[in-house]
């Protein structure tokens, strides 16, 4: 199917506005811009909403730290879905039924009470109406023009939500995302008051110990392939339980490897379960604006995956071996 846009923001709005209880929620094991966006529009919506934010998964310290005071609901599980009946769910940051199998059933089932709001260029009908803009840096953005349409004034916890998914999701405007569009909108939320010193230290700088000995074990797998210009690492089972890592904890590993000249892709496999691999693939942009990058979207997709063009991940099946090589023949193809 095609993943685009099938209605606007007013029209959005407009199903907002016309209900009383809401459910925001976004992908398992949220990052940042999930987090960021599922607060942003639940802080600015609830002075006049009954409105409940959902986090899938597994939800990392850091992700926690960002909610606050602003009561959520984790839901680990199908099983854990509260008993709520809402007028309106809405699914931010992503569209794909990959990510949100917690509540597939569910949604399914609410089908024309969902509506959506996300920037990945590829996804599922998970929200038949919904707003799709791949050129966006980070779903906050658009929720900040949603936010915008409802005639909504910022605050600095609406503006701290979205100013940390936008952060994030740029990592911290290193990356080819942070356009200009991404700056002014981050301007703008600095102008709201946003600490982005102390949001930096919650978010970047609360690691255990037990986290630097898992991407120390990552680290040490380093094999460089496709001419030295692409870094796999690798991660087991037994590396977690050995270190006593967490899940959570390899967040922004897969980057390590482009501190090194002449990389131009990294990719961080964990095996999640025997048999089962997940890829998280990176790149970095052109050395020179309209210059050759490997567009890791593009690779991902041929693996069943997807995401952003320098930020893109895919579930293998089989081991770390198989999924290595899969990927090798998928960048050779994606190259060619």
């Amino acid at each position: 199917m095609s993943y685009e846009s099938t209605t606007s923001l007013k029209e959005l709005a407009e199903r907002i506005l016309a209900a009383n209880t809401i459910v925001c929620t976004s992908h398992e094991k949220p990052d940042g811009d999930a987090v960021g966006s599922v607060l942003g529009l639940v802080r600015a919506l609830s002075e006049t909403k009954d409105m409940h934010a959902w986090l899938l998964g597994s939800v990392p310290p850091a992700m926690e730290a960002m909610t606050g005071d602003t009561t959520w609901t984790h839901i680990g599980n199908a099983k854990k879905i509260p008993d709520l009946e809402p007028d309106l769910v809405i699914v931010l940051d992503t569209g794909a039924w990959s990510q949100l199998e917690i509540l597939e059933e569910w949604l399914r089932a609410r089908a024309d009470r969902v509506i959506g709001l996300d920037h990945h260029a590829s996804g599922d009908d998970v929200a038949p109406q919904r707003v799709v803009d791949a050129s966006a840096a980070a779903c906050t953005m658009l929720v900040l023009q949603l936010i915008d349409c409802l005639r909504i004034e910022l605050d600095i916890p609406v503006a701290e939500s979205l100013f940390g998914g936008l952060a994030t999701d740029t990592g911290w405007f290193r990356q080819a995302n942070a356009d200009a569009a991404a700056f002014a909108a981050a301007a703008r939320l600095l102008a709201c008051g946003v600490d982005k010193d102390g949001l930096y230290r919650m978010i970047e700088e609360t690691a255990r110990p037990e986290r630097l000995a898992l991407h120390a074990r990552a680290l040490a797998t380093v094999q460089w392939v496709h001419e030295g210009e692409v870094a796999i690492m690798r991660l087991t089972r037994a590396d977690f339980a050995e270190t006593g890592g967490r899940r959570s904890e390899v967040v922004g590993l897969v980057n390590a490897p482009l501190v090194v000249q002449g990389a131009e892709m990294s990719v961080l496999l964990v095996e999640e379960s025997e048999g089962s691999v997940k890829a998280s693939m990176r790149s970095k942009p052109p050395r020179v604006p309209g210059g050759p990058f490997v567009d890791v979207r593009a690779v991902a997709t041929q693996l069943g995956g997807g995401g952003h063009m320098h930020a893109a991940g895919a579930r293998l099946s089989g081991d770390l071996d198989a999924a290595a090589e899969a990927i090798v023949q998928a960048l050779a193809q994606e190259t060619a």
